[in-house]
């Protein structure tokens, strides 16, 4: 589109050539930035399609092979798997049956409040569940400040698993009670592994 004869002219001006040079750098530099970022989007979109698929095509194998397997060896293997038997949630804390125990090491999700309730005395339907304090006493506000304080450096830690070296805080010592290892039901229970 520029004529060629104006090249000369522009390279016996230095002023010109530089803006020239300089416009010509930043539009590719430009033009790369915005084809990393095209393609980056790109393969997240086909990320996500191909684990969807991945899915998809494993559970069309297990579909598959489920109905050739004879009702004797699905039997042993249902077996094996010891569904009926309950998982500990800590040590002589007896939960759920239905579910596969994961041990994980007491510091790898802190919990300072137990989620299981637990209520002494009879089982029965028709007893009445006792009522639960709803107080805000001081022990509710320290708790809600630990949970600030772990949120705050989970965000300055960015995020890293095990990047916490031990401490001496409350928060270390609650979880480091629960144990080395803790459980987690597929049939039911808590979420967080207490």
């Amino acid at each position: 589109m520029y004529p060629t004869e104006h090249f000369d002219e522009m390279q016996d001006t230095p002023i010109v050539f530089a803006c020239v040079a300089l416009y010509t750098i930043l539009a590719i530099i430009f033009l790369l930035n915005l084809l990393v970022a095209q393609l980056n989007g790109a393969y997240q979109a086909v990320y996500a399609d191909m684990v969807g698929y991945a899915r998809l095509n494993r559970g069309n194998i297990i579909c598959q092979t489920v109905p050739v397997i004879s009702a004797y060896r699905w039997k042993s293997w249902l077996a094996t798997l010891r569904l009926d038997e309950r998982l500990e949630f800590n040590e002589g804390d007896v939960g759920l049956a239905g579910g596969f125990q994961v041990l994980e090491p007491a510091n790898a999700n802190p919990t300072n409040i137990d989620m299981i309730h637990r209520f002494g005395g009879s089982t029965s339907p028709a007893m009445q569940w006792p009522e639960e304090d709803a107080r805000n006493d001081e022990s509710d506000k320290f708790g809600r400040l630990e949970k600030v304080i772990l949120r705050a450096t989970r965000k300055m830690g960015g995020g890293k698993k095990g990047s916490k070296a031990g401490g001496s805080s409350s928060m270390g010592q609650s979880s480091s009670q629960s144990g080395e290892g803790t459980s987690r039901g597929s049939a039911g229970g808590s979420e967080d592994g207490n």
